[in-house]
């Protein structure tokens, strides 16, 4: 009996699992402050704290570049028929994929201003991550807050969450924590379970956004420090959703 609570002791102690990630590469001079994924034009999308906005191969080579009219973009995700693009200070805008804006600017939600990472989900819904205070949200297409998790309550706490992704295989939600947090990857269950907390700094320093090509596991992170953008396979800790959640179209595989 007292063997059985000492391992119970040891793996308490032990904490989360680490993912099942695996580095491939690691493309320099971006300054990557929030990243998309579009199965629409199989590529990603990089915001650097800029107007501008790259979009690169999963493989990391440069297809497009273009400019937006917002003096900076902090944190986007694919929306409908084009970006949905943030500035940080709570103002949003939708763009085609050429830059153009195709709305006025408009507020997504009263209770959001510094908005670190966005994500649109299968159901419309948006994810969100703040780190001040230290937050995961779900909020819905017209505004309301469907969901709100502290992150500085997780075990190990999240306190600098940055950006947000979704795997629609299996359900996972991908924060990752910056330097003045634990500078990892955190998956989550979509309620918020601790799954895997995996140390990036091997890779780079101060991780800002993540984003994941879902039908080949190709899984990219930001870093502001060091201006890194790693390139990593990708496998989940486990299937979360009875049902795979819609994820696109098709993409060619690479």
């Amino acid at each position: 009996m007292r063997a059985l609570s000492a391992l119970a002791c040891a793996l308490a102690l032990a904490g989360p699992a680490l993912a099942d990630l695996r580095h491939r590469t690691t493309v320099q001079a971006f300054r990557v402050v929030s990243l998309a994924y579009d199965a629409q034009v199989c590529g990603f999308w990089v915001a650097e704290e800029g107007p501008d906005l790259t979009l690169l191969s999963p493989g990391g080579e440069v297809i497009l570049r273009v400019e937006t009219d917002m003096p900076q973009v902090r944190s986007l995700t694919v929306d409908g028929g084009g970006l949905l693009i943030a500035d940080g200070w709570g103002g949003f805008r939708h763009i085609d994929r050429q830059g153009r804006p195709l709305d006025a600017p408009f507020r997504l939600s009263d209770t959001l201003r510094d908005t670190e990472g966005l994500h649109r989900d299968a159901d419309g819904s948006f994810l969100v991550v703040e780190d001040d205070p230290s937050r995961l949200l779900r909020i819905g297409p017209e505004g309301e807050v469907l969901m709100g998790l502290n992150g500085d309550t997780f075990t190990p706490p999240m306190t600098e969450p940055q950006g947000v992704e979704r795997d629609p295989y299996s359900g996972n939600i991908l924060v990752v924590d910056d330097n003045e947090g634990t500078n990892s990857l955190f998956e989550l269950a979509p309620d918020g379970r601790v799954l895997s907390v995996t140390p990036l700094s091997a890779w780079g320093h101060d991780a800002e956004a993540v984003a994941l090509q879902p039908e080949t596991g190709t899984l990219f992170i930001g870093f502001d420090g060091g201006r890194a953008l790693a390139i990593f396979d990708w496998s989940p800790s486990e299937i979360t959703v009875d049902e795979p959640l819609e994820r696109g179209p098709d993409c060619a595989m690479m």
